[in-house]
This record gives C-alpha cells, sequence and structure tokens, in this order.
C-alpha cells in the first residue's frame, strides 16, 4: 500500500449503536470524475433514544479515489478496497454538491 493511499472496509448494513442513537451504511455507490472511480457510502444516522428529541439525517463518506476494489477480506469477513482520500478543496466542494443533491445528503465526510 502506498503512503498516499488508505484501506477502506466494506461494512454494508451493520448497525452501530451508542447510548442516544444509531447509525448504518445502506449502499454504496460510485461517482465517476476525469477518468477516475470515486467509492462512496450512504447512510442513515438516528438519534432515537435520547433524552432531548428524536433526529436523524441522511450522509454520505466518501472513501477515495479507487485504486484497488475489493482486494481482500479481514478478518471480520468485511472486504477491503485501496482508496486514495480526496484532498483537493476545489475537488470536495464539487463532490459534496454532488452527492447532496444525489443522495440527498445532508452531511458529506471524507476519509
Amino acid at each position: 500500500m502506498d503512503k498516499m493511499t488508505a484501506i477502506y472496509v466494506h461494512e454494508i448494513a451493520k448497525e452501530v449503536r451508542s447510548i442516544g442513537a444509531r447509525y448504518e451504511f445502506d449502499k454504496e455507490a460510485f461517482l465517476e470524475t476525469e477518468g477516475r472511480w470515486i467509492l462512496y457510502a450512504v447512510g442513515n444516522a438516528v438519534v432515537d433514544s435520547s433524552c432531548c428529541g428524536f433526529w436523524g439525517c441522511r450522509y454520505c463518506l466518501v472513501a477515495g479515489s479507487v485504486v484497488r476494489f475489493k482486494f481482500a477480506v479481514d478478518e471480520h469477513g468485511n472486504s477491503l478496497s485501496e482508496v486514495t482520500p480526496i484532498t483537493d478543496l476545489a475537488e470536495r466542494q464539487q463532490v459534496v454538491e454532488v452527492l447532496k443533491r444525489k443522495e440527498g445528503a445532508s452531511q458529506v465526510i471524507f476519509l
């Protein structure tokens, strides 16, 4: 693995709970841009057991530009992909605008 890349763990439909909330990715998809494939996951976060009321949001986690897709499996059986994180601020802003419109996301987070 190059030091400019990162490993993304594919964890779709795995609910993570905390004291007052839960979140879960429900799908993964790609954006094609300038001949590259940008991998992202879409999920929902829900505050459903908090004393301050009920709240939720749709969000995206942008893993980055795919270097190797599902090239290995971790000890839990999750597929692993190697990605190059998106660090350019102008490119990030473009991705945010597309994903907010395409996926209805209120938040876009980058790996």
